[in-house]
């Protein structure tokens, strides 16, 4: 592991989807401590889990001061990001940590993660990021073990690996014993959506997303792969989605307008 990454990281802005009082961001905030002595906390008022990057637009955004360094936002992780670093702060952080997530963030989660998008939005605007999720997190303590763990030693050792401009590093914890833990592995995104559960809601012709129906089988070298074989999955993103390998095959075409 490059030294750098023992180094004192600076400032550091942290936040989620899954609310100000998650127990993931809690966990995070105490991870974040053990890296920084300037640690700021600007997090969503309630869930906003499956945000995804949507911001708030035309209707106010209303942002509380809960302590110091610490403040709610009712909007979106992204708002939490745009607002946070434009109104509340008073310079970039450098470095912006998401989570720790309540459950996994892989596959084809990653479209309609919170977590990953404030991540996302982070890298936008400059600054490092790094998305981290607890598979199987729910509101235990003993849920987060692996974050708690390896928390500290995942981000140094990113820090000192280096992240790229307008790149995320996307984290996933296994729920495996932390004693069986390999270490961290580099795995692609796995592709798992084959539909989603449609549940009834609270009234006539009202409906909720249930579960998501997912394809049991796993892609080897996959993030859902590398989970099941008891290791920290990290997933570099980038914010450029073009499918380049297309874009090389296609070429200008003049068009001849249809006949009105």
């Amino acid at each position: 592991m490059d030294m750098q990454a023992h180094k004192p990281v600076g400032r550091i802005l942290l936040s989620n989807d899954d609310g100000i009082d998650a127990i993931g961001l809690k966990i995070l905030y105490d991870i974040a401590t053990q890296l920084s002595d300037d640690v700021w906390v600007i997090a969503p008022t309630e869930n906003r889990s499956g945000a995804s990057r949507s911001i708030t637009l035309r209707r106010d955004v209303v942002i509380q001061q809960l302590g110091p360094q610490r403040y709610s936002c009712s909007g979106t992780p992204a708002d939490c990001i745009i607002f946070g670093m434009s109104q509340i702060i008073d310079r970039q952080p450098d470095l912006v940590l998401t989570g720790i997530n309540h459950g996994m963030n892989v596959a084809d989660d990653i479209l309609y993660s919170g977590t990953v998008a404030g991540a996302m939005e982070a890298a936008l605007l400059g600054v490092p990021a790094i998305a981290l999720s607890q598979r199987h997190g729910r509101d235990e303590i003993a849920d987060y073990a692996a974050s708690q763990r390896f928390g500290v030693s995942v981000i140094r050792h990113l820090l000192g690996v280096g992240i790229p401009e307008r790149m995320v590093m996307n984290v996933n914890f296994p729920k495996t014993d932390v004693e069986h833990i390999k270490g961290i592995k580099p795995a692609y995104l796995d592709r798992h959506k084959l539909g989603d559960v449609i549940v009834a809601g609270d009234g006539p012709h009202h409906f909720r997303l249930g579960p998501l129906h997912s394809d049991p089988q796993k892609s080897a070298g996959s993030d859902r792969a590398v989970l099941d074989d008891g290791w920290i999955s990290l997933t570099p993103l980038i914010m450029d989605v073009t499918a380049q390998d297309l874009m090389a095959s296609l070429t200008p075409s003049p068009l001849t307008p249809e006949p009105v």
